[in-house]
């Protein structure tokens, strides 16, 4: 994954805001300047900007609507978005809102990321609505792809029920996952799992590449 702007794309509850979250700080690991942008103008929970200062404290750039605006479904920081994309100095991470819905953002930055170094990558939680199938990925892949205007590149394997997940539904949701992204044409970049798995399921287990992430996301309640 060595392209500098990395779009995470997906259905909602799919996991590509945690995702996108470890992704920037494993970027800050090997790269000096790291952002991570939060547009998701749909869901009220799960949003890159509830981590902003664990991320900060990394050195991690969050570019998020701020103060009042904090909770507007509005894409009010374009201008700032804008010249991140441009920027080459910059590795770049954009969380998008979920479904097709989500995307429709994002194809106000088509103009300035198609010729830049890019790649967008749908997130797959094969336990949620409307991914359970490959039909249903295959469609939501096309969905977003027909309101974004941009074109996905890869996929990213994320089975998991919550807290209730264990190993074996890690390993069956993956089964699904990998299927779909072959008739998709596209390759699976890597498994995601939760990194209290990682000494009960090491990356020999599977043939993609592993990533452990961390939960940073929590409900209001929690």
């Amino acid at each position: 994954m060595s392209k500098r702007i990395k779009i995470f794309v997906g259905g909602f509850g799919s996991g590509k805001t945690e995702i996108a979250i470890n992704y920037s700080i494993y970027c800050r690991k090997n790269y000096r300047q790291v952002a991570i942008v939060d547009l998701d103008i749909v869901n009220p929970y799960f949003r890159t900007r509830e981590a902003k200062d664990a991320l900060n404290l990394k050195d991690i750039k969050v570019i998020a609507p701020q103060d009042e605006w904090a909770y507007a479904g509005l894409p009010l920081i374009s201008p700032e978005i804008k010249g991140l994309i441009q920027d080459a100095d910059y590795h770049l991470i954009l969380d998008v809102g979920g479904d097709d819905i989500g995307t429709v953002v994002l194809g106000n930055f088509k103009s300035f990321l198609q010729d830049l170094d890019y790649e967008m990558l749908l997130v797959v939680n094969s336990y949620r609505p409307f991914t359970q199938s490959i039909l249903q990925i295959k469609q939501m892949a096309q969905e977003i792809e027909n309101t974004s205007r941009l074109k996905i590149s890869g996929v990213i394997s994320n089975p998991n029920l919550s807290i209730q997940t264990d190993e074996e539904i890690i390993k069956q949701g993956h089964i699904l996952i990998k299927r779909a992204a072959q008739k998709l044409k596209l390759p699976l970049k890597f498994i995601c799992i939760d990194e209290r798995f990682s000494q009960k399921l090491k990356t020999e287990n599977f043939k993609e590449a592993v990533f452990y992430i961390k939960r940073f996301m929590k409900l209001p309640w929690e």
